[in-house]
């Protein structure tokens, strides 16, 4: 299909579901949204872009930078685009709901679809590509620039590399301590619980967890062995003296600054917050630690004692998108301004200036390079966090909730609500009936009005 064919297509489609208008957006200004954290470092290179198109004898445009909780731009544009930026940065996992509203135009441009297609995992590809039409082409709707992932911060003073390696060794720690919490975490989400669940054989990086495969909302499983496993061992760790501590009404950074736990389990968002509480010079930052599953965690199970498993994470990316609402005149620009600021080298200024960690393949061996050419540049600790989060992309995977359904049934259907209580004591289901519960409403939206005899069981 020709580039302009398929932009008339999606364009359609988005005036049908009430996201565009057709007199187009305001004049000869670009307004960007991005994390109020790069304000000036993304204002700085896009002024600097719109420079060079113009003098290559491209339209004059300006450019309005504007900074947001990139967390709340989702709902933001679903809701009243037409109230957004032009060029808007989200989470990936918003892209399929915003597209489905027709609040975003599809990628025309092929330099900019190539070079998300070269440097960029099939992973974070596939969540920027969104089926539409009567034959459900995939299209480009986004372009990746930041990526994230849980990952351990510890506090040097009490936690030593080696324990920090290990759910056992962090409890060691805070034994030594005088009997603190040796982690906590700084939600009771499903996104911050992924730890636990996403958690894998550390000997084959295997799991039985399936989450919306192929984004289908019937490919789940989370009724396997090694699930009930892990979440007996949530449930146990927990309740432990110097185990895990479940977020307090203080907040997690209180109890990390007060010393009544040792770690936090947490993203690259969460390090301004941890290193306040407790200097900067006392923080340490790993990859999420293993843990042993005991006896009594693979009770009822085909799971082996001893068995180590890897915690894991939700490995995600921001993207920028193009604001259907405001027309399709300035999308030439546009598009050629996404491809400069998801540019390899732009991520690379993005993470020296702003600790924004790149989303491209290869970035952490760039980071290095950089760091060898311009010693000083960039934080020591920043290094660290990259290579941390880095490091948890084997054991990660993308949030497959692309469209509104996937999301509001992991997120919004008392799933994370039963798996803390249940980890919390509160509630007196077994493991593997709270995992049969989970797959349920992932898969059907509510939970179920009875539970079967025997379990692991098909949801039909």
């Amino acid at each position: 299909m020709k580039k302009g064919s398929i932009f008339s297509a999606v364009l359609l489609a988005a005036m049908l579901a009430g996201g565009v208008s057709a007199c187009g957006g305001s004049g000869n200004t670009v307004t960007l949204w991005v994390g109020s954290e790069s304000t000036d470092f993304y204002k700085d290179v896009a002024t600097e872009f719109a420079k060079e198109y113009a003098e290559a004898g491209g339209k004059s445009y300006k450019i309005k930078v504007v900074g947001v909780d990139t967390g709340s731009t989702g709902g933001q544009m679903t809701s009243d685009a037409s109230a957004c930026g032009d060029i808007v940065v989200t989470a990936h996992d918003n892209v399929g709901k915003i597209v489905e509203k027709g609040k975003a135009l599809a990628f025309t441009d092929e330099a900019l679809i190539n070079q998300i297609k070269a440097d960029n995992s099939e992973e974070f590809q596939s969540v920027c590509q969104v089926a539409v039409g009567a034959n459900k082409t995939k299209y480009f709707f986004a372009s990746p620039f930041i990526s994230q992932a849980l990952f351990l911060y510890y506090n040097k003073q009490y936690v030593t590399a080696d324990q920090a390696k290990t759910f056992e060794g962090l409890a060691q720690a805070g034994a030594q301590a005088g009997g603190k919490k040796g982690f906590t975490i700084v939600g009771t989400d499903g996104f911050n619980y992924s730890f636990n669940l996403l958690a894998r054989k550390a000997s084959d990086n295997s799991t039985t967890l399936r989450l919306y495969e192929d984004f289908d909302v019937d490919n789940c499983y989370a009724q396997g062995d090694d699930e009930v496993a892990s979440l007996q061992w949530a449930k146990r760790v927990f309740n432990e003296s110097t185990g895990g501590l479940l977020p307090s009404d203080s907040g997690w950074a209180v109890e990390v600054k007060n010393g009544n736990a040792l770690s936090v389990i947490g993203g690259a968002w969460h390090y301004k917050a941890f290193s306040a509480a407790i200097g900067e010079s006392n923080v340490g930052i790993t990859k999420i630690p293993t843990y042993t599953l005991t006896s009594a965690d693979v009770s009822g199970t085909t799971m082996s004692p001893n068995t180590v498993m890897q915690g894991g994470s939700f490995a995600d990316c921001k993207v920028m998108l193009i604001n259907a609402a405001k027309g399709e005149k300035k999308l030439d620009f546009e598009q050629k301004l996404i491809a400069k600021l998801c540019s390899k080298d732009v991520q690379v200024q993005s993470f020296v200036k702003c600790n924004n960690v790149p989303a491209f393949n290869g970035a952490l061996e760039a980071l290095e390079e950089y760091n060898t050419a311009h010693p000083g540049e960039i934080n020591a600790l920043s290094l660290e966090l990259a290579k941390a989060q880095n490091q948890m992309f084997s054991y990660s995977i993308p949030q497959p909730f692309v469209t509104g359904k996937l999301n509001t049934r992991y997120y919004q259907k008392q799933a994370p609500d039963i798996y803390k209580n249940f980890i919390a004591g509160t509630i007196e289901d077994s493991a593997r009936q709270v995992l049969y519960k989970m797959q349920y409403i992932w898969q059907k939206g509510a939970e179920p009005e009875e539970i079967p005899g025997s379990l692991p069981a098909d949801i039909d």
